[in-house]
């Protein structure tokens, strides 16, 4: 039952019927002399049933939930992964026997004063965490969308079963899942605005804590920023702005600036001449064909067909980085703004970034998509 999928079209097809088959029945006992207890539990039942069936629906579209286990992981607020300190505790040996294919785990993110406040990361430690103690490992830091949790990237993202497939070529990487955000529907950009300073937050916060406690490679060489939708968003402009931290981006369906519901405003302050100032100095959009010169970069963009906005954002962008002397992998696959697109583009990104030939696009077979289409390479430096 944990590994039964609930996107698949026969779930969802079911979950309909018996909806469909609870309202009639709920119709056909308002006409009878049966008790009013039976009725109404028939109708709250198929009023279940219908919510259940629209969820289910929204599920399949975004794959954001692909099995029952993700759904119970949600329900326990994701506290059924361990705490890294109980993982460190144990001898290397016997930890590789209990998690011989890796681990997921939280670890603790203080607030070193960027004013964020204290937070958790998840993070996926590879096998070779394990049987190689005095290994240092490149990291890979994903981040979410709004709204999204960074579980959402080892669910529907599917992170651990892509990183797990590097570290079985023989590069293995970490990978953390920083939060993002203080609740799952805010939508603070990444950027240092008027009410979280989500920039500081991974500079000053994430990045010593991952360092700090972690078997890293803690410098730009070993650190590569990528996410999705808002995340990818993030991705990009945070990697761009701190290219001597960062030595590769991988951004999957990110507009090329800051976008807000109640406008600018509402996320920097009052319009003022220095609002504008900040708004595009955090707009990729703007500032990708006058960038500095720098470091080199590795920048893997990723979207879907259907995504019409984001590729119109997007497809200048990659055009004018590639101008810049970076390099530029843009892809477009079947799709549109969801986990179909977002996990076989981090599968083929991964190898990618650590200098390797593009990994398979492959989806989990389990999970029905467009993914095993080919995809479109755009341009590549």
């Amino acid at each position: 039952m944990p590994g039964l999928s609930i996107v698949s079209p026969p779930f969802a097809a079911a979950l309909i019927f018996l909806a469909l088959g609870g309202w009639a029945l709920w119709r056909r006992l308002r006409r009878t002399r049966r008790g009013r207890q039976v009725t109404a539990a028939t109708g709250v039942g198929a009023v279940v049933l219908t919510i259940a069936a629209a969820l289910t629906l929204a599920n399949s579209y975004f794959s954001y939930l692909p099995q029952v286990r993700d759904v119970t992981n949600v329900v326990s607020e994701e506290r059924n992964w361990p705490d890294y300190a109980v993982v460190a505790a144990l001898p290397v040996a016997a930890a590789h026997r209990k998690w011989p294919n890796g681990v997921v785990v939280h670890l603790d993110v203080p607030d070193r004063g960027s004013g964020f406040g204290n937070s958790t990361a998840l993070v996926w430690l590879p096998p070779q965490y394990f049987t190689h103690p005095a290994e240092r490992f490149p990291v890979v830091y994903l981040f979410h969308g709004s709204p999204g949790v960074p579980g959402d990237w080892f669910r529907g993202g599917q992170a651990a079963q892509s990183a797990g497939m590097l570290a079985d070529r023989g590069h293995p990487v970490i990978i953390v899942s920083p939060r993002m955000s203080h609740g799952w529907l805010d939508d603070p950009e990444c950027v240092n605005g008027i009410h979280e300073k989500v920039e500081s937050h991974l500079l000053d916060d994430v990045f010593p804590a991952v360092d700090g406690t972690l078997r890293t490679i803690a410098d730009r060489t070993g650190r590569t920023l990528g996410g999705m939708s808002a995340g990818g968003y993030c991705a990009l402009n945070l990697g761009l702005r701190h290219r001597d931290l960062v030595s590769s981006i991988i951004d999957m369906s990110g507009f090329t600036a800051p976008t807000h519901t109640g406008g600018m405003a509402v996320l920097f302050g009052p319009p003022a001449p220095a609002q504008v100032a900040t708004v595009r100095a955090n707009s990729p959009g703007s500032y990708a064909a006058t960038l500095p010169p720098g470091p080199p970069m590795r920048i893997w963009m990723d979207a879907g067909n259907e995504d019409k906005e984001v590729l119109e954002e997007m497809t200048p962008v990659a055009a004018e980085l590639k101008a810049d002397g970076l390099q530029v992998d843009f892809r477009v696959r079947p799709g549109a703004h969801t986990f179909y697109v977002w996990a076989p583009a981090l599968r083929q990104a991964l190898p990618w970034t650590q200098g390797l030939p593009a990994g398979t696009e492959t989806f989990d077979a389990s999970v029905p998509g467009p993914a095993a289409v080919p995809v479109a390479h755009v341009t590549s430096r």
